[in-house]
């Protein structure tokens, strides 16, 4: 009978916590909708970008445009722009060139070679790309002797860096670091600052003559020092014992990892601010922290999710991380080559820290 009425007791607390009941449902159900739209959506290798320059302009050239766009997201643009959306934008995985006189001399059965611009970062959607091309190249066999002699030679050529080829290692360290850092940085920010209202330490601190600012400024720099270490030894471990690559420059690696912490801390805070008792910390800490791996290419390259979500993806702060890092390990980035990403984080972390600042009055709730 007593186990009955502590039970019937802690039901009632429980039930007075309706944000922790919906969080403990609802964000786990859109956890769930990610995960299952990434894995069954179907989209496959048709939502990745394949840029082609046609200089030929003949029938075989447009015979493997046709082949390619059954299975690729292929659009005809002009070298400089597929230079681009290969070496800068990443936008595309590789860019295809077909020369002038390709029609003629492979009708004539004459071999002739193609380039393939290529950026190896993205490894996944080239290899894709790569099986694609074998199809078109057997596809477009039928405009002249399916039995004859090679006709086109692959000329591969890595325009975004020194390395030719990753390995899965290269997408699963660095994704999965972010992901823990996150989640302890979620964590260890929430529970701290529930804790201090518990104890009454915040009420204290209130009081105390520094500005708001600094005082949790104060506290989320501790967090990003600490994040920071994590991240690097993370990559660090994964160099050493995978042989994770980590770039030519120490230093913008640091520098990387620094911005990407400082975004994840000063969100970490935003978080914070809604959570409003220790025990809704870790259900919501969790769902938060998911749907940014899952929707940020932490766990899985971007192609893998549905059109919507890509769009959705690249305003997120985890996509942004992801590209940062992998532009400096994987396409050997210095500081000025990854500027876009370090100013788009630091926007992330003046403006995630002005939300967290006025949506959590230190002390406010521990008076009421």
């Amino acid at each position: 009978m007593k186990t009955l009425t502590v039970m019937l007791k802690d039901l009632r607390l429980i039930s007075r916590d309706r944000f922790g009941l919906v969080a403990l449902l609802v964000v786990p159900i859109v956890v769930i909708m990610v995960i299952a739209a990434a894995t069954q959506s179907g989209a496959g290798s048709k939502s990745i970008l394949f840029p082609i320059v046609n200089e030929d302009q003949g029938p075989v050239a447009t015979a493997l445009i046709r082949a390619f766009s059954e299975h690729l997201d292929v659009r005809q643009v002009s070298r400089a722009t597929a230079q681009h959306l290969v070496a800068e934008a990443n936008d595309a995985a590789a860019a295809l060139v077909l020369p002038r006189e390709l029609s003629k001399r492979y009708l004539s059965q004459k071999p002739t070679s193609v380039e393939l611009l290529t950026d190896p970062a993205q490894w996944q959607e080239l290899q894709a790309i790569k099986v694609v091309m074998l199809l078109a190249d057997h596809e477009t066999a039928s405009l002249g002797d399916p039995f004859s002699q090679e006709l086109l030679t692959l000329h591969e050529r890595n325009i975004s860096g020194d390395h030719v080829s990753f390995s899965s290692l290269e997408q699963n360290i660095p994704g999965f670091s972010l992901m823990f850092v996150l989640l302890t940085l979620i964590f260890s920010v929430s529970l701290a600052l529930r804790e201090e209202e518990v104890w009454g330490t915040s009420r204290r601190l209130s009081m105390a003559p520094l500005p708001r600012a600094s005082l949790l400024g104060g506290k989320l720099l501790a967090r990003l020092i600490v994040g920071t270490a994590q991240l690097l030894v993370l990559l660090l471990f994964g160099h050493f014992v995978y042989g994770l690559k980590l770039g030519h420059s120490p230093v913008a690696i640091v520098v990387v990892a620094a911005a990407v912490v400082t975004s994840m801390t000063c969100f970490a805070a935003v978080v914070a601010a809604f959570v409003r008792t220790r025990e809704q910390a870790i259900p919501v800490g969790l769902a938060v922290a998911f749907v940014l791996a899952a929707l940020g290419g932490l766990f899985w390259p971007l192609y893998d999710l549905p059109h919507a979500m890509q769009s959705i993806a690249r305003l997120l702060m985890t996509s942004w991380s992801m590209s940062a890092i992998q532009d400096v390990i994987l396409r050997d980035r210095s500081i000025a080559g990854i500027s876009r990403e370090l100013i788009v984080l630091l926007g992330y972390s003046l403006a995630s820290f002005s939300i967290g600042l006025q949506l959590f009055r230190y002390g406010d709730r521990a008076n009421s």
